[in-house]
């Protein structure tokens, strides 16, 4: 009994050794830390992960594998970054969608995030096109958001020393924005409607991310086993299904007042609505110009567009109350330069520090606590490494924000960083909206509606703590990043 219980174990830790240590090479792997049968490394995960990540780049090199708990290739070094995402874009196109979640969340491959590898040039490149016909990059947006600007400074005005959590008037204003955008309604800034909406997204992100969600990526058959778990994949189907009866009931309201006729679309819905009525006309097949990509693209511009926009300007605030320093200087020098009179984008070329403070906000506070992940579309190499076609490829720029070799002190916040001889000094290693040809669609409109908003509000009121030590600066994680909740009082400047 004995000789043959010894039969058996020998062979399986002959086996978990050989796998512990020999994976990696076997399959034709960079090294990394040793993986676990199974589980991986999902022992190390941490959702402040870029620390981890960066003990491992010491420990392996510019490039590594990390099993979470399927192996990834992990990029965390700029030059790397640069050589390889950057420069051979192609390569590094197609991203490793989570199946599981998009079957649950989206009912497949579909809209402008995790849509199928296949469509993704055709869509973005209809995205990009459609998104400058209604307005973005033009100055009539620009004096929506500067409106929405003035209207959260006038109500912030009102609070007369009491303790202000700033997230819900600057939610309404971004999310106003985007709607308007998406779906061509001009809702009213209180908008119930548009307030559920974000609470739902707001009720799914923490569902969305965590171990379980990555387990049932490896092993889907986890999905059976929901209820011993919390019920996640329950809960979040729910909230999806509330969340697509809005969505079909918000589109449905823009085809009432649709004109395909119009020389250009009022919002994108407006645009997918016409490019599926020119291939219905043509006699052309709906090809990926069908309603359900058009739904689940509305989804995504809006899951893209309103909760890493409202995170980075609520960082920017709890961060002016850590720094009245700071906050002194800024104010100085919109008071010197603008006075009174409205913010406007092109305000960037003579506010230096106002940029400086916003570039080591996109340093700091990226929302994403891991980058989606690609996956090869032909064999390559990288640091004098064969990676093979269909390697899975995580691209942390976020590591490089946080690199001591990048940035002195990169825990330390501050603007005087990007300042040489009083200038604003652009740091291409900063890239808070990803890198490569899967980069965020919606950044222009996102870093005006940054700038626009945090310069009025510099402009408009002074930000301090509503007792003697500030709110530190601690970071929830879960599928994005954004600070703890938090309270300020805001005082009107004259």
């Amino acid at each position: 009994m004995l000789v043959a219980l010894l039969h058996i174990l020998i062979p399986l830790l002959i086996a978990s050794v050989v796998y512990y240590y020999g994976i990696n090479r076997i399959l034709g792997l960079p090294p990394g830390p040793p993986p676990l049968p199974l589980i991986g490394n999902m022992l190390s995960f941490k959702w402040d992960l870029d620390r981890v990540l960066l003990d491992w780049k010491a420990r392996y090199g510019r490039i590594f594998t990390v099993w979470l708990p399927f192996p990834m290739v992990v990029i965390g070094d700029y030059e790397v970054l640069q050589k390889h995402v950057v420069k051979d874009g192609d390569v590094f196109l197609a991203k490793r969608n989570a199946e599981q979640l998009n079957e649950i969340m989206l009912g497949g491959p579909y809209g402008l995030v995790f849509e199928d590898n296949k469509i993704v040039k055709e869509q973005r490149k209809f995205a990009l096109k459609s998104l400058h016909e209604v307005g973005f990059g033009s100055a009539a947006l620009e004096d929506v958001v500067h409106h929405n600007a003035i209207e959260v400074v006038n109500r912030w005005r009102k609070s007369e020393g009491a303790a202000v959590d700033v997230t819900d008037n600057i939610m309404k204003a971004i999310s106003n924005v985007v709607w308007s955008i998406i779906f061509g309604d001009n809702v009213d800034f209180d908008s119930e409607m548009v307030t559920k909406f974000r609470q739902l997204q707001q009720s799914g992100l923490p569902l969305m991310g965590g171990p379980f969600m990555m387990f049932i990526e490896y092993v889907p058959a986890l999905r059976k086993l929901d209820f011993l778990f919390g019920s996640p994949i329950k809960r979040l189907q729910a909230i999806m299904d509330e969340t697509n009866t809005m969505l079909k009931e918000a589109i449905e309201t823009t085809k009432k007042s649709f004109n395909p006729s119009a020389d250009l679309p009022r919002c994108y819905v407006e645009a997918f609505l016409r490019e599926m009525k020119k291939n219905e006309e043509a006699g052309k097949p709906a090809g990926n110009f069908h309603p359900q990509q058009m739904q689940m693209s509305a989804a995504t511009l809006w899951g893209a567009g309103v909760e890493t926009t409202v995170s980075t300007l609520r960082l920017c605030c709890l961060e002016l109350v850590n720094h009245p320093d700071v906050q002194l200087k800024l104010q100085k020098e919109i008071d010197d330069v603008i006075g009174e009179r409205r913010i406007r984008l092109d305000d960037q070329k003579v506010l230096p520090y106002t940029c400086a403070f916003l570039q080591e906000i996109y340093r700091i506070g990226h929302v994403l606590p891991i980058n989606f992940l690609r996956q090869t579309t032909q064999d390559t190499e990288i640091e004098g490494m064969s990676i093979a076609a269909g390697t899975t490829v995580l691209p942390q720029f976020s590591m490089v924000h946080y690199d001591p070799k990048e940035f002195e002190r990169p825990d330390y916040f501050c603007p005087e960083r990007h300042i040489d001889n009083g200038q604003f000094v652009k740091d291409p290693r900063i890239t808070p909206f990803s890198i490569g040809k899967r980069n965020c669609l919606g950044e222009p409109l996102a870093r005006m509606e940054i700038f626009v908003l945090f310069a009025t509000f510099i402009q408009k009121c002074h930000f301090s703590t509503v007792g003697k030590v500030p709110p530190p600066v601690t970071f929830v994680t879960n599928f994005g990043r954004s600070v703890h909740p938090f309270t300020v009082k805001i005082d009107p400047r004259n």
